[in-house]
């Protein structure tokens, strides 16, 4: 083997911030896969009811009150991303430290930024104050209306 072919097995980069979240996405559900997992990684389908098998994972952390896993936390908040993105399209963008990507939902008609990163962290750390379900659930009544707004 040639140091050639090192770079040549090399994974490729996105092409964008949308392929690189459906990526990352694809990636939490495959860490589900085989036996012993705590959910089932077939029901993670991206739809809205799939939101509620992270919400089980990060409750499992709150209630151990262990720390989540920054590798998790990525792959958790990708996911939950992906659920949103696939359900009312939208772009990325770049955030800010507590939410470092921010899916823009709704444009041209209007805005709703989804911050579902620290939301993620925020189930881990704070339980079911801080609930998926219901936070994923506050997207459809902004884009039904067509108002602009931020869910963090």
């Amino acid at each position: 083997m040639s140091i050639f072919d090192i770079f040549r097995r090399k994974p490729k980069m996105p092409a964008s911030l949308e392929e690189g979240m459906a990526s990352q996405a694809n990636d939490f559900i495959e860490a589900f896969r085989g036996d012993g997992s705590p959910i089932d990684a077939d029901k993670l389908d991206f739809g809205r009811e799939s939101i509620t098998l992270v919400d089980k994972v990060l409750q499992d952390f709150y209630s151990q009150k262990a720390p989540l896993p920054e590798d998790l936390h990525f792959l958790a908040s990708a996911y939950v991303f992906e659920c949103a993105r696939r359900q009312y399209g939208g772009r990325y963008l770049r955030g800010d430290e507590q939410n470092p990507f921010v899916l823009v939902i709704g444009e041209p008609d209007c805005q709703i930024g989804f911050c579902a990163m620290g939301k993620v962290h925020g189930r881990a750390t704070n339980g079911p104050e801080d609930n998926l379900q219901f936070f994923f659930d506050g997207i459809e009544d902004l884009f039904r209306k067509k108002l602009d707004a931020t869910l963090i």
